[in-house]
């Protein structure tokens, strides 16, 4: 029996004779949703009843979630598409000045270590939320997103140019905007299995949930696949917080620092500075950073390799070259003897001048976005990075269709 490795499937979806608005059910994937209220509050059927359930007593948030998702089944607020397709995700954004488009599909794959390659490790407490959400709903609220080479565009121009039939467009909560299609005509639907056959998966986001789909035995799982190289294709860095346990002077980082790196500084006068520090960093060609001080408001200093960072440990070369890796383990863990207690993480730093300039944080560690290829680099060689190394812009949305196994 030929056993493919990427095939279609019958989604759950909204049933749109009762949902008119599909943009009022959708919300993020539960590990980057700080306020659950704001979707409960715009539909009583949103996603987020499913995605990130709460505790109904005496029934726990697990239990819970299933009576809400049965209770959608029977009601006919969720049903099963008419035929087995691929779906195609589209989604139009903006990001620094610039218009983009990222294309990708939704289908099955058959769950392969060797085929489908990770480069971030999973958290135990993570992945038992997940673990018990998914077993017992039987249903996969959200898709792990995986990456796929592709320089030819060959898939790609599949997915534009193949006859497919429109299920949702609209904006989201970020302006950004959503199409869903299901790809009609069976002829697409097998030479685009037949592209992917080959190709391995590189996972973008959604490692828990991978590794879930593993513990539970599963022979298929949903996986979102876009092209690696494609034009589409954004990814934010992660800066580091630094709240120190214990008095640290700044002028003594800096003289440590000096052993390893070139320092040089750019006046702070607003926001704007930590953007062109940020451009500054991303433009070199050797691993560069910035850091802001709380004992200096007025400058942001701009760190640059001069000789190899030292690590902890013996690593993979790989590791001694991953930019995000040299600032994490290297400059902070190992040089400046930072415990992980002290690091966060954030998206946005500009959201923590203020913080900088009354005290309440010590440090931001300012770092360059993580490549697909270092990324790529990392799973080829079966590495992982350190914590917070990727976020993959736009977030794939839960809710516009879903996955039911069992």
């Amino acid at each position: 029996m030929d056993v493919k490795s990427t095939k279609p499937f019958r989604a759950l979806i909204y049933n749109k004779d009762k949902i008119k608005d599909i943009s009022t059910c959708v919300c993020p994937p539960y590990d980057v949703i700080t306020d659950r209220d704001i979707y409960t509050k715009k539909n009583p059927y949103n996603a987020i009843n499913l995605e990130l359930p709460v505790s109904e007593p005496p029934l726990d948030e697990y239990t819970a979630a299933k009576n809400i998702l049965d209770g959608w089944l029977k009601d006919k607020i969720l049903i099963q598409d008419n035929k087995e397709t691929v779906y195609v995700y589209e989604q139009d954004f903006e990001f620094n000045g610039s218009s983009f488009m990222r294309r990708g599909f939704v289908s099955l794959n058959r769950l392969d270590r060797h085929r489908i390659l990770i480069h971030e490790a999973t958290r135990a407490k993570a992945k038992k939320d997940r673990e018990r959400l998914i077993s017992t709903l039987k249903t996969y609220t959200s898709f792990v997103f995986g990456l796929y080479e592709d320089r030819e565009n060959n898939i790609e121009d599949l997915l534009a140019n193949s006859q497919r039939e429109l299920i949702y467009d609209f904006d989201d909560e970020n302006s950004i905007k959503n199409r869903f299609y299901r790809i009609k005509g069976k002829d697409y639907i097998e030479n685009l299995c037949k592209l992917m056959e080959d190709k391995k998966i590189y996972i973008a986001d959604g490692h828990h949930r991978l590794d879930v789909s593993y513990r539970l035995n599963l022979d298929y799982i949903p996986i979102y696949l876009t092209n690696m190289y494609a034009q589409g294709i954004v990814i934010w860095p992660y800066h580091r917080i630094i709240k120190f346990k214990k008095n640290r002077r700044f002028a003594y980082i800096l003289d440590i620092l000096n052993n390893f790196m070139e320092i040089d500084k750019i006046a702070m006068t607003d926001s704007t500075s930590i953007t062109k520090a940020i451009d500054i960093i991303a433009s070199e060609k050797k691993p560069a950073y910035a850091l802001y001080s709380k004992d200096d408001t007025e400058n942001i200093y701009i760190i640059k390799e001069k000789r190899p960072v030292v690590f902890k440990e013996d690593i993979h070369d790989v590791l001694k070259r991953l930019k995000v890796n040299i600032l994490h383990s290297g400059i902070l863990n190992n040089i400046l003897d930072i415990e992980e207690e002290e690091i966060s993480f954030t998206q946005d730093p500009l959201g923590f001048i203020e913080s900088i300039k009354n005290g309440s944080i010590d440090l931001i560690a300012l770092l360059p976005a993580t490549t697909v290829e270092e990324v790529k680099d990392i799973a080829d060689n079966s590495l992982y990075m350190p914590p917070k190394s990727t976020f993959f812009f736009p977030k794939i949305l839960t809710g516009p269709i879903f996955y039911k196994f069992g």
